[in-house]
């Protein structure tokens, strides 16, 4: 059976800021950044058809935003909990 997936990655490209890659059986299919125009998906060429849970793809978009936009917020926040 063929399952989405997704990971938290560091972009070796792009400063090793935090993306959020969308894996289909194991194939890397798309990402999900934080840009200067906020949170983007990109979609990579497939030569099949890719039919995504909806439920699924919400909540991994609400997570993207929690984690990827927000990473300097969780990231001051250990940092905070470290010290006390």
């Amino acid at each position: 059976m063929k399952q989405w997936t997704a990971d938290i990655a560091n972009d070796p490209y792009d400063d090793y800021n935090l993306i959020m890659e969308i894996l289909y059986n194991d194939e890397y299919v798309a990402v999900i950044k934080q840009s200067s125009q906020g949170l983007i998906m990109t979609w990579y060429p497939n030569k099949e058809e890719l039919k995504i849970p909806v439920e699924w793809l919400t909540k991994l978009l609400i997570d993207a935003k929690e984690i990827l936009v927000n990473v300097d917020d969780i990231c001051d926040q250990t940092e905070t909990d470290a010290g006390q």
